[in-house]
């Protein structure tokens, strides 16, 4: 079999200015290796049939009946057997979204299959044959899916989304400039003056300020926050260990899902307005039910050339039947969850009324709003975030067009995870669905001094260093969009690579440092908050406001001693973030490299995909300055209730978030007012400013390397 080598440009600029940290790494076997190379090859150009001569005789041999004894889940094998064989399928090249029943229901189907293999050999051969029958799309979302949570491929990592499917993240003038067929290289990206091309490599620099159609959209100038490449397959990623569709009692990673969603969206919902402050402008736009005054026009196609649909400014909610209907739905199903917060409890889809009005009802209330899989009605409490998602990306105008019973959707930005925090729209939904959540907080009684505060620890003073951020480039493979050419295919080789250049957000490495007197040796957990001081209108936002805007930036556990105590955090050492991922090409580069005996492959246990991006830490801030409020907050350490079964890619987010048994955003998950905080000692609030410069006056490196 030949080399599949994912060639790379190196970075014309590095990434952050900081000294790298220790790396947390282990060694991997060498059946783990073998397996990490073989899977990585199932991702290479999915758009194309498979080139890998032994993958290919597998597929053709490949025999489910004859095998159905190999697998847990005979009805699984029994249902993808009828689904092939009557041709009930996404079919190839066409878009594929788990927010339409349908394709959910296929892609639950080869769930089952996969995750019920007895064996990785069955598990393998069975990806193999799934990877050359379906849907390409849809392949590499269920893949992705049981890597994580099969036992025996939890030491395999997958390649990034961006990677993969280039053009979910790039728009469609990117693919103008680059050939879709290496025949054509010459004479389309190597002619082009603002590319950089060396040898058979080539970088395409991309300005997406400059594309004319987002002359009027008044989000753009957020967008470096909104469109970072990470950020978006960061969404895609939690929903690849978190899927709607799978339940937790059928599959290894156990977490409490619901209060994750409240979680993870009040934490983006908080940066993005730290964001639209930064570069003033006002509040997140209310959702009403009327007009969404902000259109978007995303760019992108998907692979076969199909455009986005577009949502128009000014759209009128009302105006056409099915925008209308959808309307009417939202209604009903945002109303019996109000009526649930209200009246104290849901109602079972057996007709039981289960009590929300404890702390811990987050989870089960989070799963009821989300809709998920696992909530106790779905049936009643129905999904009403993927109705708007459907409005607000305008994709009700397409006419419903099915292929042997298989709806054929364009879905919106907002309706695929790796696209949908592009659209401004989806920062309106969730702050109309946080209002619920809202709402439900206002019912629970406000902390007491005594839960919030820990006797005999004082915080006497906090430091930071000044913080400050500034734009970079970094580059990301493309070359997984192009066909592939005659020679290529019949070695399973890249002759040539494609980069794209974008710009991305970054910091400075900063010192926070806190001063603490403690009465007594104790082990207490450390929390690092950040709010915007003044809104967008220059008034200073009360602290019980606030309380929603504060964005967790940093955990972490400490051992107080008796006296006198300096708590020194670097934000290097931060494990809220991660650091970069691995790309597809790096990846198989170090495992081939140590399959060829050129060295160990180790796993970084500093990368996770459910983790936030590290450049992305903190907000842009202005050139003058921006202030914000720094909260630290020591409380007692409770260790977690929970056992969670850990994993390479899941365990650092449960270890980090999962410090300690309190709820997540503890203590801002609830509003504090300052009447609460007399004589609390344990939380200290300092004013902090972030400024925003330009590149060479923090870094010193020239913005392009001609």
């Amino acid at each position: 079999m030949g080399r599949l080598v994912l060639c790379v440009l190196a970075l014309l600029v590095g990434g952050g200015i900081s000294d790298p940290v220790k790396k947390l790494q282990r060694t991997v076997d060498q059946t783990v290796l073998d397996r990490q190379y073989k899977l990585l090859t199932l991702f290479f150009h999915p758009h194309e049939p498979i080139h890998i001569k032994e993958q290919q005789e597998i597929a053709a041999s490949w025999d489910l009946e004859k095998n159905i004894g190999l697998y847990e889940n005979a009805t699984a094998v029994h249902l993808t057997i009828q689904m092939l064989h009557n041709n009930y399928q996404v079919p190839r090249g066409v878009p594929f979204t788990v927010l339409e029943s349908v394709h959910r229901f296929e892609i639950s189907v080869y769930y089952s299959l996969l995750y019920s293999a007895k064996t990785y050999d069955t598990f393998y051969k069975t990806a193999v044959f799934l990877r050359q029958h379906v849907n390409e799309n849809l392949f590499v979302n269920v893949l992705s899916v049981v890597i994580l949570h099969r036992s025996d491929t939890q030491d395999i990592r997958i390649p990034p989304i961006y990677d993969v499917f280039p053009s979910y993240f790039h728009n469609g003038e990117i693919y103008d400039d680059s050939p879709k067929n290496n025949y054509s290289w010459s004479t389309n990206v190597r002619t082009l003056p603002i590319n950089i091309c060396l040898g058979e490599q080539c970088c395409i620099r991309h300005n997406e300020t400059a594309w004319p159609y987002y002359c009027n959209t008044e989000s753009m100038p957020v967008s470096y926050f909104t469109h970072d490449v990470t950020l978006n397959a960061l969404y895609y990623n939690i929903k690849l260990a978190y899927p709607i569709w799978l339940r937790s009692d059928a599959c290894a990673i156990k977490e409490k899902r619901g209060e994750l969603f409240f979680f993870w969206n009040k934490q983006l919902l908080a940066r993005y307005y730290m964001e639209r402050l930064s570069v003033g402008l006002g509040e997140i736009p209310e959702l009403g039910l009327n007009e969404v005054e902000e259109g978007y026009v995303s760019g992108l196609l998907y692979h076969n050339g199909i455009p986005y649909p577009v949502r128009p400014n000014h759209l009128v909610l009302n105006h056409q039947t099915w925008h209308a209907e959808a309307i009417e739905e939202i209604e009903v199903y945002e109303n019996r969850i109000r009526d649930m917060i209200d009246q104290g409890f849901y109602i079972t889809n057996t007709g039981e009324h289960v009590s929300i009005n404890s702390p811990d009802s987050i989870d089960v209330l989070g799963r009821l709003i989300e809709a998920n899989v696992d909530s106790p009605n779905v049936q009643y409490y129905k999904d009403f975030i993927s109705i708007w998602k459907k409005v607000l990306g305008n994709s009700l105008v397409h006419e419903s067009v099915a292929f042997n019973g298989i709806p054929l959707v364009v879905p919106s930005v907002l309706e695929q995870y790796q696209t949908a925090l592009r659209d401004p729209a989806y920062y309106m939904i969730m702050k109309r669905v946080l209002k619920l959540f809202n709402l439900w907080h206002e019912h629970l009684p406000h902390y007491t001094t005594k839960e919030l505060s820990v006797p005999s620890v004082k915080i006497e003073k906090v430091e930071v260093d000044k913080l400050l951020t500034y734009f970079e480039y970094t580059n990301f493979n493309v070359t997984n969009h192009l066909h592939l050419n005659e020679i290529e295919c019949n070695n399973v080789i890249n002759t040539k690579s494609v980069l794209v250049q974008r710009t991305r957000l970054n910091h400075k490495v900063f010192t926070v440092r806190v001063n603490v007197k403690s009465g007594v040796a104790k082990h207490v957990t450390v929390r690092f908050f950040l709010a915007p001081k003044y809104d967008s209108v220059g008034n200073e936002i009360p602290l019980n406001v606030n309380t929603q805007n504060f964005l967790l930036i940093d955990i972490f556990n400490y051992e107080l001693k008796e006296g006198d105590n300096l708590i020194t955090r670097v934000s290097s050492d931060n494990l809220l973030v991660t650091d970069e991922i691995d790309s597809a090409s790096v990846l198989f580069n170090k495992v081939d490299s140590a399959l060829q005996g050129h060295g160990q492959y180790m796993l970084n246990m500093k990368q996770n995909i459910l983790k936030t991006p590290r450049h992305l830490l903190l907000p842009k801030g202005r050139v003058g300055g921006m202030p914000f409020v720094l909260m630290v907050y020591i409380s007692e350490y409770h260790a977690p209730n929970d056992v969670h079964r850990g994993t390479v890619e899941t365990s650092t987010i449960d270890n980090t978030i999962r410090l300690t048994s309190d709820t997540l955003g503890f203590p801002v998950d609830r509003p504090l007012f300052p009447w609460m905080l007399t004589g609390v000692e344990n939380i200290f609030l300092q004013d902090v400013q972030i400024y925003h410069k330009p590149t060479t006056e923090v870094t010193g490196v020239p913005v392009y390397v001609e």
